[in-house]
């Protein structure tokens, strides 16, 4: 089994001090200091304070890799290493392809919105909170609510904030929300998704 190949495999850009907590949150113990070393020769190169810094990282939702691992380009997504009898490895995207990150949609859902607001002719909504505000294209006519409790219907976590279409599905994460959304809309996705 692959990293990659599992629900709880991620890529997301963080500053540093975003990247800090979320090593917190997932893996418990103090982030080594390669990370603060990385940032701070980014920002001598771009001649910018450390703390505008962001770089990508890709790692696992469930903290059962002991490391982020740097993004070096946009297809750089793949897992560095293959992990035997994870516990935490699921599939339960089964059914649902999956979204790709990055990708000119992913860059449209992560600018800031704080506001219902329309992309080439489609409504967006904003998304939850998930280290920067985002925004999340609407199912049709269905505006995407946001709730504090459910199941995903992608891995089947639960959830104590997540997006629900009414009556529909619910899911724990943006990602989860586009996976599905994009399946069902592959027309529009196309149109969204292509590069500037």
């Amino acid at each position: 089994m692959q990293c990659d190949e599992c629900s709880c495999w991620a890529v997301s850009e963080f500053s540093y001090k975003e990247l800090d907590e979320k090593w917190d949150e997932l893996i418990g113990a103090t982030i080594t200091p390669g990370y603060k070393k990385r940032y701070e020769k980014e920002a001598r190169s771009l001649n910018v304070p450390v703390d505008e810094v962001t770089l990508s990282f890709k790692y696992c939702l469930k903290g059962k890799l002991s490391r982020f691992y740097i993004v070096n380009h946009s297809r750089d997504t793949r897992a560095c290493k293959k992990v035997t009898a994870c516990p935490g490895f699921t599939t339960a995207t089964i059914g649902v392809s999956e979204f790709p990150v990055p990708s000119p949609l992913w860059a449209i859902c992560m600018q800031e919105a704080h506001g219902a607001c329309r992309v080439n002719g489609h409504k967006f909504y904003p998304g939850l909170h998930e280290h920067c505000y985002s925004r999340i294209p609407a199912h049709g006519a269905i505006m995407p609510s946001l709730v504090n409790d459910g199941r995903c219907d992608i891995c089947g976590n639960d959830f104590t904030r997540g997006i629900v279409i009414k009556e529909v599905t619910q899911f724990c994460c943006n990602k989860h929300y586009l996976q599905w959304w994009k399946d069902r809309h592959p027309k529009l996705y196309d149109k969204l998704n292509r590069s500037r």
